[in-house]
């Protein structure tokens, strides 16, 4: 009965911090939000199949050195440091690479590289979580509760961004190619995915380096990256307010919106302020839908200042206009 709950609290202590800073990260994407059963999806690709195929490939990369060398440690030090960060950035960022291909449409600014590789990277956190401190309970030198405790204090508190924010360089690679032409629309994707790689080295390097003082080095370093990369963030959604306030200002003209949908559609607390309002008022449901399409509609036009004309978009922005402007009369601001 022990080890049950034991099992039980490792998934509880694994996957519920790791869901709760997806949920948050979400938040972010204020103004063109991604449909939520891609995000889901995302999720649980880094938790079960990015997951599953790192610890298989990992663990035979192990054997292998243990079957060169006959050294457990040189295995283990090896599948951390050189294995790890190749694989498991190559299993989650196969994530981003789908989404990018099979819903290019979806893949709409840098805010939206970070959301689906940051959400892709807690999924496998969160599998990874389980391991680790089910491990911490049932390892011999530590084991027990308090192993099991030590283990998911470590990895909620210490590293609890490191997939999240290692994935996310992948994901702004994508986004950069998605929002250029050029030379940096094939240098992008492989940049972000190799910084993604050699950070991850750099964290293995310093954990696997069994000082102490290196350890907190490495998770003092862990830290700063997620501060820089939430401060990005925010400069990110700051960014994104102004190109709806820019590219949809003309619509005020054209009649698609009123100038108090305008202002609020383009103005953060604005657009929080009338969502939350017409939840109350029971029109919660058209009046998110409403503002989704301002957001898409300033972005595809965006896009297509940057790009070009791709197939398609054209007709899109028209049907957005079109749907717009039929439910703007009944659309509160």
């Amino acid at each position: 009965m022990e080890i049950l709950v034991a099992i039980g609290l490792s998934v509880l202590l694994g996957v519920v911090p790791m869901v709760i800073f997806s949920v948050v990260l979400t938040w972010f994407d204020r103004y063109e939000k991604e449909p939520p059963l891609l995000m889901i999806g995302v999720f649980l690709w880094g938790l079960i199949a990015a997951a599953g195929a790192a610890l298989i490939i990992n663990t035979l990369f192990g054997v292998g050195l243990i079957f060169v060398t006959g050294s457990q440690d040189v295995a283990m030090t090896g599948a951390a440091v050189f294995s790890a960060p190749l694989v498991e950035e190559t299993v989650k960022g196969l994530a981003v690479l789908a989404v990018f291909v099979y819903f290019y449409n979806e893949f709409d600014s840098v805010l939206d590289g970070i959301i689906y590789g940051g959400l892709v990277g807690f999924g496998f956190a969160a599998a990874e979580n389980i391991n680790y401190i089910f491990s911490g309970y049932a390892n011999s030198d530590m084991g027990g509760w308090s192993g099991l405790f030590a283990v998911a204090a470590v990895r909620i508190l210490l590293i609890p961004f490191l997939h999240g924010f290692l994935t996310s360089w992948t994901g702004i690679g994508f986004a950069v190619a998605r929002l250029n032409r050029g030379w940096l629309r094939y240098v992008a994707p492989p940049a972000g995915y190799l910084t993604a790689m050699a950070l991850h080295f750099f964290h293995n390097l310093l954990s696997s380096a069994g000082m102490p003082v290196l350890c907190l080095l490495g998770s003092l370093f862990d830290w700063m990256g997620f501060i820089g990369m939430i401060l990005f963030i925010l400069v990110l959604v700051w960014r994104e307010g102004r190109i709806v306030r820019d590219y949809l200002r003309e619509e005020v003209g054209f009649g698609t919106l009123t100038q108090r949908q305008w202002q609020t559609a383009s103005s953060l607390w604005g657009n929080w302020a009338v969502r939350t309002t017409a939840l109350l008022e029971g029109n919660w449901r058209a009046t998110e839908h409403f503002y989704d399409l301002c957001g898409k509609l300033a972005f595809k036009k965006m896009q297509m200042s940057r790009v070009g004309v791709e197939p398609g978009v054209p007709m899109l922005i028209a049907r957005l206009r079109s749907q717009l402007a039929a439910m703007s009369p009944s659309i509160k601001a």
